[in-house]
């Protein structure tokens, strides 16, 4: 993270380690319609991890993912899957959250059943940038 952001965020009052959760949840909510639809089942482990998380912000958890879903659906339609996960992943600097970001990403994509191209594409993209 570059060092000006970093004394951004602690002037705004956030955290690091709440940035690497959103950042997370992020990638998370963008493979849940990287296959064109939002499954209930990917849902369900997207917020089943999100209830897991610490979440330490001013916006509510289920306020900040149906927020997310809609930039996410945005990204996915503007063909900016590539760069809205690099931009996530900049600020996810912890290897154990870039490992997690890759394991959520892989069940949130198994959730409905199938894995499409789309999702496979998304998934060798994140698994190149983390390794």
């Amino acid at each position: 993270m570059k060092f000006e952001q970093l004394l951004t965020h602690f002037d705004m009052g956030i955290s690091i380690e709440q940035l690497q959760k959103e950042s997370l949840l992020d990638i998370a909510i963008l493979f849940m319609g990287l296959d064109g639809a939002i499954d209930d089942k990917e849902k369900l482990v997207v917020k089943s991890f999100a209830r897991n998380l610490n979440w330490h912000s001013v916006i509510p958890l289920d306020d900040y993912i149906t927020d997310m879903q809609g930039k996410c659906i945005l990204a996915i339609q503007s063909n900016e899957v590539e760069s809205f996960i690099q931009h996530r992943l900049k600020h996810i600097v912890d290897a154990p959250m870039r490992e997690l970001a890759l394991k959520l990403a892989n069940e949130v994509s198994k959730a409905d059943g199938t894995i499409d191209d789309k999702e496979r594409r998304a998934l060798s993209l994140l698994e190149a940038e983390i390794i």
